[in-house]
C-alpha cells in the first residue's frame, strides 16, 4: 500500500497517545480533506477507497469526488459498488436522504453534510461528465455490447453511442442477460451512470 494512502486509513495513529482524546481527533479528521487532495493521481484515489471503512464516515470519499485526477471509472465503482448512498440520493433527490438518515440529521449534523455533499457531488458530477477519463477502468454490467437497440432513445440529447465493444467473450445467454439488463436500468437512470470505462491502462484490479 503507498504510504500516502496508508496515512489517510491509519490517521488515527498519527498521535503520540495509543488512544487519542476527542480534540486529537477532531484536528486528525479536519485533515483528512487535505491529505486526499495531496495524492497525486487517480490510481492512489482508486487504492484508497478501495479499502475505505464507510462507517468512518463520508468525508474522505467527498475529498475523493471532489479530486481533480478523480476519474470517471473510479466514480462509477464508488456509484454501482461501493456504497448505496448516491443511488438512494439519484432516486429521489429532494427528500430521500433525508429520510434515509434521519438519525445524522438530527444527532450528527456535520456527518450528514459530508454525505449530501459526496451524493450531490458524484450525481451532478456524473451526469455531467465532468470526470475525466483515466487510468482506471470499470464495467457497469451495461452497454459495452454492439446492439442497435441500445442505441439513444428518441429525443434523447446525449447522443450516447452503445458504448464501447469490452470485448467480453459472452456466452448468448450472458449477451441477452447484459442486453436486458441495460434496457431496464435506462427506465431509471440516464446512459452517463451506465456506460462503462474500459481499454485504459494501469488500472488496479477491484477488490
Amino acid at each position: 500500500m503507498h504510504p500516502d494512502v496508508e496515512r489517510i486509513l491509519h490517521h488515527e495513529c498519527d498521535t503520540p497517545n495509543e488512544t487519542p482524546n476527542e480534540d486529537e481527533r477532531r484536528r486528525i479528521h479536519a485533515e483528512l480533506p487535505e491529505r486526499v487532495r495531496s495524492l497525486a493521481d487517480e490510481t492512489l484515489l482508486w487504492e484508497l477507497m478501495s479499502a475505505h471503512n464507510w462507517d468512518d464516515g463520508f468525508a474522505v470519499p467527498l475529498a475523493v469526488v471532489r479530486h481533480p485526477r478523480c476519474d470517471r471509472a473510479l466514480a462509477l465503482r464508488m456509484f454501482w459498488e461501493l456504497d448505496d448512498a448516491a443511488r438512494i440520493h439519484h432516486a429521489d433527490e429532494q427528500h430521500a436522504l433525508r429520510e434515509q438518515y434521519a438519525t445524522e440529521v438530527t444527532h450528527r449534523p456535520e456527518e450528514f453534510e459530508h454525505l449530501l455533499g459526496y451524493c450531490t457531488t458524484l450525481v451532478e458530477r456524473l451526469r455531467d461528465g465532468s470526470f475525466p477519463l483515466g487510468a482506471n477502468s470499470c464495467d457497469t454490467g451495461f452497454f459495452g455490447l454492439d446492439d442497435p437497440a441500445l442505441g439513444p432513445r428518441a429525443g434523447e440529447s446525449s447522443g450516447a453511442s452503445p458504448g464501447p465493444d469490452l470485448g467480453l467473450e459472452l456466452t448468448p445467454g450472458a449477451r441477452r442477460l447484459r442486453v436486458a439488463r441495460t434496457r431496464a436500468a435506462r427506465r431509471e437512470y440516464e446512459n452517463a451512470f451506465l456506460l462503462p470505462v474500459v481499454g485504459t491502462t494501469g488500472t488496479p484490479a477491484a477488490d
